[in-house]
């Protein structure tokens, strides 16, 4: 029953200087970049699942999870599902849930699952007395956020990488099953 805290479980292996170094610069530029681009601009390019992703892009990179497939459509399923929710069904604590559980679904069924997208619907349905959502939340901070952190992470997850990142792109041409 206790061996949750100390059974004989594998921990992961420590990160490498480099891994650490890597995860640190990543972390920074990747969210730096977004919030530059909102001042810039006057668009919002970053939302709060963006952090989370920030984690699977730079330290466990190689991760399907992690890939540019998962976090672009991931991130617009489900941004897609909280908004739908938000404008056709509505906000109480059952449609909340359904959101969440919808995008999840959605997201096997498209083969682009990215867990940190998984929270785009809460925060759309619980902010949503204090933001006035429009669709086009959908390419600003969604796709243009989403696109921008995996253009930042194709360069910093191959400078001295062992292997390359990404894995696979956005499987569009190949939709083999």
């Amino acid at each position: 029953m206790f061996s949750i805290f100390y059974g004989k479980e594998k921990l992961a292996r420590s990160p490498t200087k480099i891994d650490v170094l890597r995860s640190l610069v990543g972390g920074t530029v990747s969210i730096f970049i977004l919030l530059w681009l909102s001042k810039l601009t006057h668009n919002i390019f970053i939302m709060a699942p963006f952090g989370a992703t920030c984690v699977l892009l730079y330290t466990v990179s190689q991760s399907p999870l992690a890939q540019p497939r998962n976090i672009i459509f991931g991130h617009l399923i489900s941004a897609f599902v909280g908004l739908f929710f938000l404008k056709f069904v509505g906000v109480s604590i059952f449609t909340i849930a359904l959101s969440v559980g919808c995008a999840i679904a959605l997201m096997q069924v498209f083969k682009c699952v990215h867990p940190p997208a998984g929270a785009n619907p809460l925060v759309i349905l619980l902010t949503a007395s204090s933001i006035h959502y429009q669709w086009s939340f959908l390419i600003f901070p969604v796709l243009v956020g989403a696109v921008s952190l995996v253009l930042v992470a194709m360069l910093i997850n191959n400078i001295k990488a062992s292997t390359k990142w990404p894995i696979y792109g956005l499987g569009i041409l190949n939709s083999k099953k």
